[in-house]
């Protein structure tokens, strides 16, 4: 077998990934694989996933080729995933009024097995049709993007249509916390003190948990009075709604104009849900882990555990183990966070700690495959040509490292990232295609851009001086 990395979490753990790698082998033998196996990497809170190349394509492929042609399942598993990330983040926002220290051990696993399933189907059904599609090869975006182009009869101008076409139209958390924090501030000036304050706390309550990703912290409150100062000298988001009204309408226009069948139209849609999805998908996700916190640190005081992130290194149907019998045992969750390796097939899942995982990671021969490389190639979503220094982005917490003028490595970008991508001079990522975060930012901000690269985070390190060469996919390191 030929094994490569196609996809890296940052400041990830089991109790996240582990539905989606015991998952991974169904996915896989839907494709037609024939002994489908996945495997997945946890080093110091870095989650690689990692597949055979050939598996890893017939997978890709077909399910991308399910959601474009299938519309049948598409609408059965889009209406799934509306209805379990709805159910999940209600769920949580139960658990989050609840006070953990007051219930028994039993409780408090009743407590969380309530909301288990549904972090589980959203879990795997995202991963089914809002990761895989978008990550790894680009099966998804280089399909829509070959299809649509049949339909523009100017092909000079395809990068400006499908800059417009992709935009996403409906407004996602973060940019509904954006629109409530303009009106406040349009309003501070008038409103008395007192009342302002109580407005932002309601507004931070809500939306605190943008920013806990997978593992904390959340936003502070101090960091939402200094959004509101800004905001007060800078309201650029104060008409954002009306202007995601009006993009709706240009979207709608320039596909009158080139008499857009059916069939197009529809392709533009799917293109954007699945973005909104994806993005949708993983707020809920970060607010469940929000919520999970209090829960996870009372046991982790039970259970006499220093820290107690290494809870989160339970896969989570050993959950119950852990509460009632001690099972796996603190040292085994150290080991994990360090180092460990989870190999998924039909038969089940194993988990690999310490010198028995090392060893067998050794066997795939990955950390040789970039030690040599000087440059990488990718798929360029935004031509340009510009020289900077790296500065690798995975998490919020990097972007102080930020600079104008360089340029953004980054494994994927999100939008918790946006006032990194603002100072770059160009955006580079390991996985994503045409339709990723990172190539429509990037079109927005009319910045070089390449997606794809597969190595970059690794070839390169904060500080190297490189030229990323958006009309040719490729990004040098400068001697």
């Amino acid at each position: 077998m030929g094994w490569e990395v196609f996809g890296r979490f940052y400041n990830a753990h089991w109790f996240l990934t582990g539905y989606s790698v015991r998952n991974f082998p169904n996915l896989l033998k839907d494709a037609g694989v024939a002994s489908p196996q996945a495997i997945a990497l946890m080093e110091d809170d870095v989650n690689s996933m990692i597949f055979d190349v050939k598996q890893f394509e017939l997978m890709g492929s077909h399910l991308a080729d399910r959601l474009l042609n299938d519309d049948d399942w598409g609408s059965r598993m889009n209406s799934l995933h509306e209805e379990y990330t709805t159910k999940y983040f209600a769920a949580c926002e139960r658990l989050r009024k609840k006070i953990p220290s007051r219930m028994s051990d039993k409780k408090i696993l009743s407590e969380l097995n309530k909301i288990l399933p549904y972090q589980e189907k959203v879990r795997i059904l995202g991963t089914t049709i809002n990761g895989l599609p978008l990550d790894g090869r680009n099966h998804f975006s280089n399909s829509l993007r070959e299809e649509l182009m049949n339909h523009l009869p100017d092909f000079k101008g395809f990068e400006n249509y499908w800059t417009l076409l992709t935009r996403v139209t409906r407004p996602s958390m973060r940019q509904k916390r954006d629109v409530e924090m303009a009106g406040l501030a349009m309003g501070k000036e008038f409103l008395p003190r007192g009342e302002v304050e109580e407005k932002l706390k309601k507004i931070y309550d809500s939306y605190l948990w943008l920013d806990y990703m997978y593992y904390g912290p959340p936003a502070s409150f101090n960091d939402y009075e200094m959004v509101l100062e800004s905001a007060f000298s800078d309201n650029r988001n104060l008409h954002l709604t009306s202007e995601l009204t009006s993009l709706e309408k240009n979207q709608g226009a320039l596909m009158d104009k080139m008499s857009f069948n059916a069939r197009a139209r529809h392709l533009v849609a799917l293109a954007q849900h699945v973005l909104w999805q994806k993005a949708w998908r993983k707020d809920v996700e970060y607010h469940g882990f929000y919520c999970y916190e209090p829960f996870f640190k009372e046991i982790a005081g039970r259970k006499g555990v220093k820290d107690w992130r290494d809870v989160l290194y339970l896969l989570p149907w050993e959950l119950e183990g852990f509460i009632l019998n001690d099972d796996p045992g603190k040292k085994s969750l150290r080991e994990r966070r360090k180092f460990s390796v989870v190999v998924s097939d039909l038969d089940g899942v194993r988990m690999l700690e310490g010198k028995e995982a090392k060893d067998f990671y050794e066997t795939l021969h990955l950390d040789e495959e970039v030690s040599h490389l000087t440059e990488v190639h990718g798929q360029c979503a935004f031509t340009g040509k510009v020289r900077g220094r790296v500065r690798i982005i995975h998490v919020p917490k990097d972007m102080e490292k930020m600079r104008k003028g360089d340029i953004i490595i980054s494994q994927a970008t999100s939008p918790d990232l946006i006032s990194a991508m603002e100072k770059a001079s160009a955006i580079v990522t390991n996985t994503g295609g045409l339709i990723c975060h990172a190539a429509i930012i990037a079109r927005e901000l009319q910045i070089p851009c390449i997606v794809g690269t597969i190595h970059a985070t690794r070839v390169f390190k904060d500080g190297d001086l490189v030229e990323v060469d958006a009309f040719k996919g490729v990004v040098t390191l400068v001697n």
